[in-house]
């Protein structure tokens, strides 16, 4: 069977998002010894979790933070306006690296966001949706030593966020657009 996303859940209280910690623990807590009390945020129940399987394992995972987007301790001097997208926590197990699933997870998310703009719009910090649509504008505060992977994503840097340290690793603003499909 080959790789595969299943529609994302909201939320981390679904067994979508336990299988994303499968990935998310080794990759950014046991590799970039990034604490774990950190690498679960107040974010979580606001976004949308993907995962990506080989024969029902996780292999890779992506998280998508509604709007709006406060500023926060670690970031950009300059953090963007409007009701933007956050795409995080892209991340791929050690054997899979190199093998798209980056990029199936990433064009997932794309393709789920094109077509479900009033799901992805504006949500509190509980994941219940608010007033508020978002604006089609996808925001990726990506590492600085993996930009050419977001480059080739179809990210391009945005050098008036400058770059800025999150958990002592160097980080950029990266911007995709993103065509909404309407509705009918």
């Amino acid at each position: 069977m080959p790789l595969y996303v299943p529609a994302p859940q909201l939320g981390q209280k679904t067994a979508l998002f336990a299988d994303a910690m499968r990935v998310r623990i080794p990759v950014f807590v046991e590799e970039q010894n990034i604490p774990l009390e950190n690498e679960l945020d107040g974010d979580e129940p606001r976004c949308w979790h993907f995962v990506c399987y080989d024969n029902e394992v996780p292999v890779g995972t992506l998280r998508i933070v509604t709007p709006p987007h406060p500023t926060h301790g670690e970031g950009p001097e300059r953090e963007p306006e409007g009701n933007y997208c956050k795409v995080g926590r892209l991340a791929t197990l050690k054997e899979w690296r190199g093998k798209g699933v980056g990029k199936l997870m990433v064009e997932s998310a794309v393709e789920f966001m094109r077509k479900n703009p009033s799901e992805v719009g504006c949500r509190d910090l509980e994941g219940k949706r608010i007033d508020g649509e978002w604006d089609g504008r996808l925001l990726a505060h990506a590492q600085c030593g993996v930009r050419g992977v977001w480059e080739k994503l179809g990210f391009e840097v945005d050098e008036d966020m400058g770059q800025w340290m999150e958990e002592k690793i160097m980080h950029c603003g990266m911007w995709r657009r993103v065509s909404l499909e309407k509705a009918e």
